[in-house]
């Protein structure tokens, strides 16, 4: 009996040692395959300060089939590598189990202050991507597809490197990753046609942002509208933050800014445009009020003044900016007493105050200019007055077309008076002319 109880023993043993000699296995499998610690900036910390985010705590939660949704199976799209790599409509793109070799990229590591980067050159800002940077699994040699020629996923593309067996030993992100390279990140407009593009991809695809990395592929330094990114995407990574070999299970290649719906004046209506709003506004924790009260309108003029946005302006100087402002206001609140008449240099507030402005607000007025793209977030009933000096096209119909998306009421006023046009880019506006289109709008928005 004794001998029996000796073996029994003997066999508890060696399987108690089999089982965790396997479970310290797959910790070391876990740790190399299926861990990445990056920095993940987050507009909760101060300036220059990040939070230190560990993917493998995401790792567990295992990701849905990322699959467009109903509502958009129009869009056409190519499958290649199995399904690896699909292109859609040759604007962007969507990529699995990708992996990312970070000695094969060239470029400044971003984020610097502007003050120690002041004159660098835009082109020093983006990376360089030998073959190889991204490397997908494909039973193919080549994966034959053209993204739009404004598009630098085409040099993305150029950099995918193909191979026949999965890549070994990688670390692994287990969110869903949106890979976006800025262009004029400093201008509101412009990294507008980013946040939607975005925006667009989770719709698309059914993502909940608690599930998003953003990784911008990019050198830039800081800049004002980084800590939105963060609001909006619970922040982000750079490309410089990836040190060692890193697989990401899913990766979407976004369209380009320039090639964003925002950015085609012309069509008839972008798609998601009020749900893109929401979304905006409920990221920076504020309800949506489309209330008017013609009792007690909220009128508002934007300033545009000299400040640094980014190292190719150190001067700071800016164009299109209002002589007579201290005029223009008076004038409006002795016409408009018993309403609420506003002026402000919308910039120099934090995302939040100026999204709580503007959503109640029910006429903005102001030099054609990025700020003009909170256009998108002004009530349902709201209109815009839009000022261009002689030097500046009319033609540029940015934010006319916002306002004709959204359904919203808009005029627009040119200087003709070439003696009104001041050094500095500084324009006398005729006053008069102004308050007769304010005057019409209120009729028409109190009226319709």
């Amino acid at each position: 009996m004794k001998l029996y109880y000796r073996i029994i023993c003997s066999v508890c043993g060696v399987l108690l040692v089999t089982s965790f000699i396997t479970w310290l296995h797959q910790q070391d499998v876990w740790q190399s395959t299926a861990s990445v610690k990056i920095n993940r900036y987050n507009s909760s910390t101060t300036q220059g300060g990040v939070l230190q985010f560990v993917a493998s705590k995401y790792g567990k939660t295992k990701l849905n089939h990322l699959s467009i949704g109903d509502e958009f199976s129009t869009i056409q799209q190519q499958e290649h590598c199995n399904g690896s790599f699909i292109g859609f409509e040759h604007k962007f793109a969507r990529l699995t189990n990708v992996v990312i070799l970070p000695d094969k990229g060239v470029g400044r590591s971003g984020g610097e202050n502007i003050s120690q980067v002041l004159n660098q050159r835009e082109d020093d800002e983006y990376y360089t991507l030998q073959k190889g940077y991204f490397t997908l699994r494909c039973l193919t040699r080549s994966i034959n597809y053209k993204f739009n020629n404004v598009s630098h996923l085409n040099k993305w593309l150029n950099a995918v490197d193909l191979i026949q067996s999965s890549y070994k030993s990688e670390r692994r992100v287990e969110l869903y990753t949106l890979a976006v390279q800025r262009y004029e990140y400093a201008n509101l407009y412009h990294t507008m046609t980013d946040f939607y593009n975005v925006f667009f991809m989770l719709e698309m695809f059914n993502i909940k942002v608690d599930n998003v990395l953003i990784l911008f592929l990019d050198g830039h330094p800081q800049g004002a509208l980084d800590t939105t990114w963060g609001k909006l995407f619970n922040g982000f990574i750079r490309a410089s933050d990836i040190k060692q070999p890193t697989m990401f299970t899913y990766m979407l290649w976004p369209t380009v800014g320039y090639d964003s719906p925002l950015n085609k004046h012309e069509i008839k209506g972008v798609p998601k445009l009020e749900e893109f709003r929401t979304f905006f506004l409920r990221q920076h924790g504020i309800a949506i009020n489309d209330i008017l009260s013609c009792d007690n309108l909220r009128i508002v003029l934007l300033w545009r003044r000299d400040y640094v946005a980014h190292p190719r302006n150190p001067s700071g100087t800016v164009s299109r900016k209002i002589k007579n402002e201290e005029e223009l206001v008076a004038v409006a609140k002795k016409h408009y007493s018993e309403h609420s008449i506003l002026d402000v240099q919308i910039d120099l507030l934090d995302m939040r105050d100026q999204l709580k402005m503007v959503s109640q607000t029910d006429i903005l007025i102001g030099m054609h200019g990025a700020g003009l793209s909170h256009t998108l977030f002004l009530p349902r009933h709201a209109g815009l007055i839009e000022l261009y000096p002689t030097y500046w096209s009319t033609a540029n119909v940015h934010f006319k077309s916002m306002a004709r998306w959204r359904g919203l009421h808009y005029r627009s006023w040119q200087n003709s008076d070439i003696t009104k046009e001041l050094n500095d880019k500084y324009t006398v506006v005729d006053v008069n002319s102004v308050m007769a289109l304010l005057s019409s709008m209120v009729h028409e928005i109190c009226t319709s």
